[in-house]
């Protein structure tokens, strides 16, 4: 099983001067057989990211353990 990082460039951030960034949103880390068994937790286990409205076409992934299995 592989590990995967959730990420959108949906959003922005607020710097702690106030001023808009706009900035990539880390959605959360699941583990997965494949990224899609992975998204799937994500989305089972964050209900907020539907609730927040983000894209599902603008989330991107990349895998930060490999599984040797």
């Amino acid at each position: 099983m592989n590990t995967y990082l959730f990420y959108t460039d949906e959003g922005y951030t607020v710097a702690p001067n106030n001023n808009k960034l706009d900035s990539l949103q880390i959605l959360g880390i699941e583990d997965g057989k494949t990224k899609d068994e992975a998204l799937i937790k994500l989305f089972s286990n964050n209900e907020w990211i539907n609730k927040e409205n983000f894209s599902k076409s603008r989330i991107s992934f990349f895998v930060i353990i490999k599984s040797d299995c």
